[in-house]
């Protein structure tokens, strides 16, 4: 080890005397820039996936490009350095005073120092910049963190693996192509989503600003100790192919094989890595199975005879370090009419026992290939064994970490809901325990042990506080029958509404932002107005059941989009970013992007349902609305300025674009420019020519009050296109309308 240290010290010494050392310094530092450019960023998006809406993509996005930059830089640096000792001939006359792996360790050693010093360099450089463009959501911790976790361990890694290909190649042209080869195959298909064979590549999905995305650090630092595991257990193998003097790779390798010691350290990594790949925690290792293949309804064949259960309690307690759960399901029996008690679990978690009457019981588990719906999930199937049909308290205690169904990754790729952390827990059905095929009509009873600061909801039903725990955490309570846990720290305003209350909550973290953009006065406003010339709010509300609050919630970014339900207005925190909230797609004031981003309650998927066909769509119609709203309440003279004068301007733009006007020839561009110009075009169909063939009707039809009484007639089918599973399409507009299309073309 002493001579390792010394030798670390010679070797930094000559880095540290050598101009080319600050020269890829400067380059390592510089790469970073280029993730503030928005034609990198915009190559950037399929690549590392960064959270376009997050302002923590201003960390995580330059600072990936980052890591990539500065592996490919010290990658090849420690290659030619490798190269350079071989081709002067003195690998022969150092390897006679000391082993090639300490010289070669002291190698890496050394440069791992010159990457620590560039990255500490680099966050003092980049700090004003993140600082001034993450305004009131900058967190110093987020800062530090997430650069250190993916740009220090993969240039580490990248300078094992390339020191590994020399040893094995000892040719550096070879070692440097497989090396670009290895990089490069990381952005193929095969490989770009799956983060667990990203080295020096990281990517990272959705992040929340206001929760601080502990599973986005989780699958990183997991990730990080993995493939640094992997590229040890690589470097010690290459070490067995060091070339004895006068010696050939296979007579060096069987050579150096017979030391035990050089088996047991590669033996060791692999073990590791091998480990860490079978127990992730983050995708369940379950069957691929398309919802395609069958129904719920077709295919769980569970008797409705097996028991009668006479209460159903759930108990949760969370690890919001770890994101792990540990929950007890307790039921009381009183009826028992077979053999077998079955039920579902939800990926992620292990049951650790199952007593009736505090006695064992034999359970078997497995994934029911008939049941698409719950495979689909990554549910398990349990089956409880009773031969005596006792009848008594159940009870199932189980604990893991939620993960996500490998049906869904595959077809969807990383995107779970299930988060679990100190300032937010996002929980779906799957998650809250036991699932029985049927219940025999007890209501189940939940109950949460969350932090202190938190107010925890089931979609839109409030829960009672029951106690505080010595632990610092309160338990909470609430009877329901299904729907997603939503519990966070949360600030709770009360909105004027008539109809009803209407509650809006979100991160404390975004309060002078709700307040400076008028967003309270803005949900308002969408809802009286579209109450008055669209339709009722759509709350799913039933003639048996209680006429529910409204409540408009903002979820961690790590819950994508949004949804309605029973009352519930959920939204990911991206609908309140300040991307979102400074984008002239949807409006001019920061708070009409908000009110444009409501108003899809009416039009979207929390309403009417709308067939896309890339020029009518939700969002043209939502931008309509907006300006309608917008001209109530500013003017008409305001309105014509910032939003049907931009409208035609940019629409005399497309129809001047060669393109448009000769769709034949897009199809012979690059891809790249190919994509570009479509999404361009697609965006303004949407987003400015339906607007204002929209207007164009409502000209057409006589004002506004005739345009009202279409968009109404329209919008109360909105059931009837859910029940039917289809969507209003541009024609059925036409059709209620009583228009053409060529009535409603813009010159």
């Amino acid at each position: 080890m002493r001579q390792t240290l010394r030798l670390t010290k010679a070797e930094l010494r000559r880095l540290l005397m050598n101009k080319k050392t600050y020269i890829m310094m400067v380059i390592s530092i510089f790469v970073i820039s280029l993730g503030y450019l928005e034609f990198v960023r915009g190559l950037g998006d399929r690549f590392f996936n960064p959270s376009r809406l997050s302002t923590l993509d201003n960390i995580v996005f330059p600072f990936s490009l980052g890591t990539l930059g500065g592996s490919l830089i010290w990658g090849i640096a420690i290659i030619l350095d490798a190269d350079r000792i071989v081709k002067n001939r003195a690998r022969d006359m150092i390897n006679a005073f000391t082993d090639e792996r300490r010289t070669s360790l002291a190698r890496i050693i050394a440069y791992s120092i010159i990457i620590l010093i560039t990255f500490l360099i680099s966050l003092i450089v980049y700090l004003p910049i993140c600082y001034q463009r993450m305004d009131y959501l900058f967190s110093y911790q987020a800062y530090v963190i997430y650069p250190l976790i993916m740009v220090l361990p993969g240039c580490i890694m990248t300078l094992f693996i390339c020191d590994g290909l020399y040893k094995l190649s000892q040719n550096m042209s070879v070692s440097i192509f497989i090396f670009l080869l290895l990089t490069i195959v990381q952005f193929t298909s095969l490989i770009d989503d799956n983060f667990f064979l990203r080295w020096n590549s990281p990517i990272a999905s959705d992040i929340s600003d206001a929760f601080g995305s502990p599973t986005v650090i989780r699958i990183l630092l997991y990730t990080r100790v993995l493939l640094f595991a992997g590229s040890l257990f690589f470097w010690t193998v290459s070490c067995l192919f060091i070339r004895k003097y006068q010696y050939g790779i296979f007579r060096s390798f069987l050579f150096r094989i017979k030391s035990p010691a050089a088996i047991i350290l590669p033996m060791t990594f692999a073990a590791i890595t091998a480990f860490m790949v079978l127990k992730q925690p983050f995708i369940a290792h379950t069957p691929v199975v398309s919802l395609e293949d069958g129904g719920y309804m077709e295919t769980v064949d569970v008797s409705d005879t097996e028991a009668v259960y006479a209460r159903y309690k759930t108990t949760l307690n969370f690890n919001t370090l770890l994101g792990t759960v540990k929950g007890v399901d307790e039921c009381f029996i009183n009826k028992v009419m077979d053999d077998k008690i079955t039920f579902n679990m939800g990926p992620g978690y292990k049951v650790k026992s199952i007593t009736l009457n505090g006695e064992p019981m034999e359970f078997e588990s497995s994934y029911d290939m008939e049941d698409n719906y719950n495979t689909y999930f990554g549910n398990k199937k349990y089956v409880i064994r009773n031969p005596e049909k006792k009848s008594g308290e159940l009870k199932i205690v189980y604990e893991g970490y939620p993960a996500l169904g490998r049906s869904i990754f595959a077809s969807e790729g990383y995107m779970n809901p299930d988060v679990i952390s100190r300032d937010y827990i996002g929980l779906s059905w799957q998650h809250q325990g036991a699932i029985y095929a049927n219940a025999g009509g007890a209501e189940k009873e939940l109950y949460v042990n969350v932090p202190a600061n938190h107010i925890p909801l089931i979609e839109a039903d409030e829960m009672t506080k029951v106690k505080e725990n010595d632990d610092g955490t309160v338990c909470w309570r609430i009877n329901y029958y299904v729907g997603n846990l939503i519990s966070g720290a949360y600030k709770a305003d009360k909105v004027s509404y008539s109809k009803k209350n209407v509650f809006f909550k979100y991160s404390k973290k975004y309060t002078d932002a709700v307040k400076a953009n008028k967003l309270d006065e803005a949900i308002s406003s969408v809802l009286d107005y579209c109450d008055k010339h669209v339709g009722p709010l759509n709350t799913y509300d039933y003639e048996d059941e209680a006429n529910h609050d409204v409540r408009i919630l903002q979820t961690s970014a790590e819950s994508i989009g949004g949804y309605a339900g029973n009352g519930a207005v959920v939204m990911s925190e991206h609908f309140l970013s300040p991307q979102t909230l400074s984008d002239s797609k949807a409006g001019t004031n920061m708070n009409e992007v908000f009110m444009h981003e409501i108003i899809h309650l009416y039009w979207g998927d929390l309403g009417l349902l709308l067939d896309d066909d890339g020029l009518w769509s939700a969002e043209g119609l939502t931008v309509f609305t907006t300006y309608r709203i917008v001209k109530e309440k500013y003017g008409e003279l305001y309105a014509n300025q910032y939003y049907v004068e931009q409208w035609k301007k940019e629409v005399k733009y497309l129809k001047n674009n060669f393109y448009y006007r000769h769709p034949e020839y897009i199809d012979k561009l690059p891809a790249g420019y190919r994509s570009a110009i479509e999404t361009s075009v697609t965006d303004i169909k949407r987003y400015r020519l339906m607007p204002l063939m929209l207007l164009k009707a409502q000209e057409k039809l006589g004002g506004e009050e005739a345009m009202d009484k279409v968009l109404q007639e329209m919008y109360s089918k909105n059931m009837e296109y859910q029940m039917s599973g289809t969507y209003c399409t541009f024609q059925d507009f036409l059709d209620i309308a009583g228009l053409t299309e060529e009535d409603l073309n813009i010159e």
